[in-house]
């Protein structure tokens, strides 16, 4: 399974409360590569309201343990405000997406990222963008 096939069967259809599939998916997508490392967390971070926050936080846990990467402080930093409900200022935001210039293809990273802030004035989401086409040059 391919990068993307990967992410579209777990897309809105991640395995929460089936703690052996979870487990298999996260070991799954670090095989595959980062960005699909990245889709697990963001399927975690952004869970439907009925799945307890002690679920996604010891999913979490488990997604962090033994992976890295040059951007996980800040996606970390992004999906422990997302877990909290206590999102982070626009301006933290567009701070940690300073990071992702030069990480072309890591869109589910920098989802999680865009994500943890309430953009009312589309800072983060033109900066987002300016991203994406920078990576598209590149």
């Amino acid at each position: 399974m391919n990068e993307q096939e990967f992410i579209e069967s777990i897309d809105f259809s991640f395995p929460y409360k089936d703690e052996s599939r979870s487990l298999a998916l996260i070991n799954q997508a670090r095989d595959i590569s980062a960005n699909a490392s990245f889709m697990v967390l963001h399927e975690i971070v952004r869970a439907p309201e009925e799945i307890s926050l002690e679920l996604r936080e010891n999913l979490y846990k488990k997604w962090l343990n033994g992976f890295s990467h040059k951007l996980l402080p800040a996606v970390s930093e992004a999906a422990k405000s997302m877990l909290s409900g206590k999102e982070l200022s626009v301006g933290r935001v567009l701070e940690l997406l300073e990071q992702f210039k030069t990480e072309t293809g890591q869109y589910c990273a920098l989802s999680i990222v865009y994500f943890s802030c309430d953009d009312q004035e589309g800072k983060a989401d033109d900066f987002y963008n300016e991203i994406i086409e920078h990576w598209e040059i590149a």
